[in-house]
């Protein structure tokens, strides 16, 4: 999927609780490389820039929003795990698709739909 020499999609993971970096990159074993990055940081769409993802997965409604134009326009996957609610968000032609439920499974299904299907997400 990748044209710099990758095998596997590459999903970056800009998380404000640590554990959904390591699940979500637990769960996307053997799917998808995954790069986990401190939500918050500022500047996240440069970091995006350089990184060159197939995928971006967040957990703070802040990143979401702030990453959210750029990756419209470059056509990268966003998913937006909104832990508290137990939902998640994917972002598909400018308007956030729900699925109830957030656990690994679900966010993991969420990503590789993300990155795969062909039609929108089942809610």
């Amino acid at each position: 999927m990748r044209d710099n020499g990758h095998e596997l999609p590459l999903v970056a993971v800009l998380y404000d609780v640590p554990l959904l970096g390591e699940a979500i990159s637990s769960s996307l074993r053997d799917i998808a490389e995954v790069r986990g990055f401190p939500a918050g940081r500022g500047d996240s769409i440069g970091l995006l820039r350089v990184v060159l993802p197939d995928a971006v997965v967040v957990d703070d409604a802040g990143e979401a929003e702030a990453i959210r134009s750029w990756a419209e326009s470059k056509d990268v996957s966003l998913v937006h795990v909104r832990l508290r609610e137990r939902k998640i968000g994917v972002l598909r032609g400018g308007e956030w698709e729900e699925s109830i439920g957030a656990s690994v499974d679900a966010i993991r299904n969420a990503v590789v739909g993300a990155l795969y299907a062909r039609h929108p997400i089942e809610t």
